[in-house]
């Protein structure tokens, strides 16, 4: 089909010009003296006023970037003349011409007067200046502003973003969205973020919110060998958008805002615009900075003698003699030496190189934007590892000199190479500290243990990936108020990567015979998506009505293939398979289909009273015949009482005040492609060379989508003339319908089957934010920004706690779904040195008859951030300090070696249990499994777990700006010198390396310390 490929350049360049030809035909029309308007309102913007002058005359706007649309009068026109209109609201400030059928708006290069005063005369307005609450708010298929959104979104600007996002863009909203939890999983380039908005819908299905970029939905996530290969499943595609390029992100939670995106929108969704050209002269602009990062936190681990002490005592207590086969570290190995493994294998410093160039520029028909990036960024690892990124991003606009036609034209493409060691180093922090040298006194690699430089040579991880983003917006003015607009987006994201076990892994002395794989995975997802759509502006009097319907038809196709090679007898000729003995792989394919028709009615009444109307059915390929259809609805009401007249004598106090509204159903068909169809897996071997198939799943064409009932009640307020904004809101998720795999006894013949359970989820939160401009002035300038989310995840109903779910266990009903039960620690045995838990009537047992009933819950109690700007002269500071207040694992208690196995431990085991009669919640030192049972135990107990909670400091960017005489000398529009710090610091009482990441085997996110220049020309 058309629509499933990209448009053919001739095509698409024949119907530009057609569309561009035909927006060019004039019709006569009537002298603007007669125009009459008639405009109503409190708090109106200039950009407001311009649409509805648009929408009631046949003349259309044209002004340049310095005009400020976003301001808000007061006004009163009943059937006015246009050019008394016009005078009124432009005075004093711009100067207008008319050009055929244009208005044309200038900046009046006239000083600075007095500020407008209101007159008694109905079509005079009075100027109130409203930043904050009228800047533009991107929503589902249109705009609005806070002023006037029924619905619940949050805006991160991108002047937060580029400076703060590392290799990942999702990391410039960490502490800054209420209700958005955003957790790094390691410090190394490329890993992953898991992403939370307003806790988890689904039993076991995905819980990542939509994301769409210029229109294009985005998978966040790299599936298969690309991101797995070497770290599980924790690469992100975002690795891939370059955070410069970012001029806005939006993020919608409530049913009002979501509802729209129909069964996409279940768990939020995450709007991103990049940068467009703006009209004005040509400017160039040039960033650079250069920096380094270290490893934030380290643990206290034991020295040398600590750790031959506990080894010793183990032996002793298991009654055991230690001989070079159980003790090399005792007998064989230097009792002396001292190795800092974390300093050795964590400690180094990691570069980081970023530029940044872009052009921009143009006039009221046209204009455009090109820039390119560089990213250059290292491990602390031992060996030369890291991530190289470069790209473009270009956006070009034309408009007819009517400005009834308009042609949007964005993209850009990234590539990305990636080198990783086989292993994250940080998993052998825990050696013992006397353990050999990692060298031989003649330089070579010591193959005489289990040295942890040998994943300098293999396992070896390589990865080239291609990211490419198009969009096309075609708009067209049918009538006034009426446009007719088109979206076309493409996204085509490939990569190739490759792990090598070379021979030279092994000792010399045990490489005969060895041989040397290769395994190769390649990988391409291909994203298309149309959305033609149909908008009408209605306004009488003091009503105003805003329609919109459109579609949407999105493919989706994405291939893996996977080949593994053996048998390569020499390392040179490795990743050439033609080489190797052996080689077998396979491909996979999948499709995905999507198809939706919505709509929307947005009506203000005396911008006082709100009311928003939206609806969108969906079908999906995820789903069986019946059931591939669904709709989906929200309503949004909000009320601005502050403009009521009972609210006149508070008006110096209280500037602004909403309530708003909103309900509605969204859902979710995050369950992967195919599943309701039948599936075999081969079986292992074969049968005469043939390799059979058994099933694995059936065919169920009755499931049907998970269901999200959202309701959300929130208060605004605006004191002082809005120089203090407090916003509360207060939800509740009832999420139903849940989609789950039923595990099939053998006597099916398969595996399992998708199925419906009638389980029910609510998720309930608290979201508040406080914004302030303590003080304004030309010499100084303090704002902040305050926001804390409290949320509560409760599994209201669960059909039978007998029935099971592949890939999920432990659901109460009446609990949160991340609540575990665990047994209650009662300290140490003192005359065994063993753990004691507590049985159900609390009396202390051994682990055996210990009883799980102490409920664990390690979802945040609340989280959020605290942002601070100062400005004194020219000299610039923002401080970003992020906080979760959390349950967390202690990760000092190692699941593998117990405390006296031959492996280091954290300072803690210090306290251990010695001799009868000692009273400590550690047990004795033992080299053996004998104890193995309380120490599991105790994993699973309260000790198990401990206060992870912290406050970060998230970001922090200290800015000189040049004074104005210098820059005017040196020719420059705009310059800067400034500082950045990443991860500055972390206020935590958790003992393990990381409160956020909470993983023994995984390096903590890295402090980063950065300078830079930024000029503009």
């Amino acid at each position: 089909m058309l629509f499933m490929g990209m448009p053919k350049p001739a095509t698409f360049c024949t119907l530009l010009l057609l569309l561009h030809t035909c927006c060019l035909y004039q019709v006569a029309g009537q002298s603007y003296a007669r125009e009459k308007v008639t405009i109503v309102g409190r708090h109106v913007t200039l950009k407001y006023i311009f649409s509805q002058i648009e929408a009631q005359t046949k003349y259309y706007f044209s002004y340049p970037p310095e005009v400020d649309v976003n301001r808000t009068l007061d006004v009163r026109f009943r059937k006015a003349a246009l050019p008394d209109v016009l005078n009124a609201v432009l005075k004093d400030s711009y100067t207008w011409k008319f050009d055929d059928r244009s208005i044309n708006v200038q900046k009046a290069p006239l000083p600075m007067g007095p500020s407008l005063q209101p007159l008694d005369i109905s079509d005079t307005p009075k100027l109130i200046i409203g930043k904050v609450l009228d800047e533009t708010v991107i929503i589902g298929y249109g705009t609005t502003t806070q002023r006037f959104n029924t619905g619940n979104v949050t805006t991160v600007k991108g002047d937060f973003i580029a400076g703060q996002s590392g290799t990942n863009l999702l990391m410039a909203l960490q502490g800054r969205v209420p209700g958005m939890l955003i957790t790094q999983t390691g410090g190394v380039p490329g890993m992953a973020m898991k992403v939370q908005i307003r806790g988890q819908n689904s039993l076991v299905n995905g819980t990542q919110p939509l994301f769409i970029i210029d229109g294009i939905p985005y998978n966040p996530t790299l599936t298969g060998g690309l991101g797995s290969q070497i770290w599980g499943d924790k690469a992100s595609a975002f690795n891939f958008i370059n955070a410069e390029d970012v001029e806005s992100i939006e993020v919608l939670k409530d049913a009002d805002a979501t509802a729209i995106y129909g069964s996409r929108g279940a768990n939020g969704v995450v709007l991103i615009s990049t940068r467009k050209g703006q009209p004005g002269k040509t400017q160039f602009t040039v960033n650079v900075n250069r920096g380094f990062g270290q490893t934030s936190r380290k643990v206290k681990l034991l020295n040398t003698q600590q750790y031959l002490t506990m080894r010793r005592e183990a032996f002793r207590n298991d009654g055991v003699t230690p001989t070079e086969r159980n003790a090399v570290d005792l007998l064989k190995w230097d009792t002396t030496r001292y190795t800092d493994w974390q300093k050795q294998l964590t400690g180094g410093t990691a570069s980081v190189t970023n530029a940044q160039a872009s052009v921009s520029g143009g006039n009221k028909s046209f204009q455009y934007l090109l820039s390119g990036h560089y990213r250059k960024e290292n491990t602390v690892f031992p060996g030369k590892f890291g991530d190289t990124r470069g790209g473009i991003h270009f956006s070009a606009s034309s408009s007819s000199t009517d400005q009834r036609f308009n042609a949007t034209f964005t993209g850009s493409f990234l590539a990305d190479k990636t080198s990783l060691p086989g292993l994250d180093f940080t998993s052998q922090i825990m050696l013992p500290p006397n353990a050999p040298p990692v060298y031989l006194e003649d330089g070579s690699l010591n193959y005489a243990w289990l040295n942890p430089y040998i994943a300098l040579i293999g396992p070896l991880f390589d990865a080239n990936v291609k990211n490419v983003l198009g969009n096309v917006g075609l708009q067209y003015r049918l009538l006034p108020g009426l446009v007719l607009k088109t979206t076309m987006g493409y996204n085509w994201l490939t990569g190739k990567s490759e792990t090598i076990l070379p021979i030279e892994m092994y000792a010399p002395a045990l490489r005969n015979g060895r041989t040397g794989s290769l395994h190769k995975y390649d990988y391409e997802a291909i994203s298309r998506i149309i959305e033609p759509q149909l908008s009408h502006v209605y306004q009488a009097g003091a009503l105003r009505l805003e329609t919109v319907v459109g579609g949407t038809i999105q493919g989706y196709n994405e291939t893996r293939e996977n080949i593994n090679a053996d048998g390569f007898k020499n390392d040179l000729l490795i990743r050439n398979i033609r080489y190797a003995d052996t080689v077998y792989g396979k491909t996979e394919g999948a499709s995905y289909r999507y198809v939706a028709l919505f709509g929307r009615t947005g009506l203000n009444w005396k911008n006082r009273y709100l009311l928003n109307l939206s609806v969108r059915r969906d079908g999906s390929s995820r789903f069986g015949p019946r059931k591939q259809f669904a709709i989906f609805a929200a309503a949004g009401a909000g009320w601005i009482f502050s403009e009521e007249p009972f609210m006149c004598h508070l008006r110096r106090v209280l500037s602004f005040g909403k309530l708003r509204l909103s309900y509605g159903t969204t859902g979710n068909d995050q369950i992967g492609d195919y599943q309701y169809l039948d599936q075999y897996n081969d079986v292992s071997g074969s049968y005469q060379g043939v390799i059979g198939l058994k099933p694995s799943r059936l065919f169920n064409a009755d499931f049907a989508w998970e269901l999200t009932q959202k309701s959300e009640a929130g208060l605004e307020l605006g004191f002082l003339k809005d120089k203090i904004l407090f916003s509360a809101s207060h939800f509740i998720y009832r999420s139903s319908n849940q989609l789950v795999s039923y595990p099939l006894p053998d006597i099916t013949g398969a595996g399992s089957i998708i199925g419906n359970l009638p389980a029910v989820i609510r998720n309930t939160g608290w979201e508040f934010t406080l914004s302030t401009r303590y003080i304004r002035n030309k010499k100084l300038e303090w704002a902040s920004s305050f926001n804390i989310s409290f949320g509560r995840n409760k599994l209201v109903h669960y059909p039978d706690p007998t029935i099971s779910i592949l890939g999920a266990t432990g659901f109460v009903e009446g609990e949160p779904l991340s609540q575990r039960y665990v047994a209650t620690s009662m300290g140490v045995d003192p005359a065994t040195g063993t753990y004691l838990f507590a049985d159900a009537n609390n009396h202390p047992v051994p682990a055996e008859k210990a009883v799980e009933s102490l409920s664990v819950n390690s979802v945040p109690v609340c989280f959020g951030g605290w942002q601070n700007s100062v400005r004194i002269g020219r000299f610039q500071l923002e401080i970003l300090l992020q906080f979760t207040k959390q349950q967390g694992i202690n990760t000092t208690f190692d699941p593998s070696f117990m405390p006296g196995f031959q492996q280091n431990q954290y300072a803690v085991v210090l306290s251990r249990w010695q001799k009868p009669g000692d009273v400590t919640d550690r047990q004795r030192y033992t080299q053996s499994g004998s104890l193995r049972e309380g120490y599991k135990k105790a994993m699973k107990s309260d000790l198990g777990y401990e206060d992870a909670s912290f406050v970060r400091c998230r970001y922090m960017e200290a800015a000189w700006l040049l004074p104005r005489k210098m820059q005017d000398r040196l020719h420059l529009h705009d310059s800067r010198v400034y500082i950045q710090a990443q991860n500055l610091f972390t206020l935590t009482s958790y003992k393990g390396l990381d409160p956020e990441t909470q993983s023994r085997t995984a390096i903590p996110p890295l402090r980063v310390l950065s300078a830079g220049l930024k000029i503009s020309l």
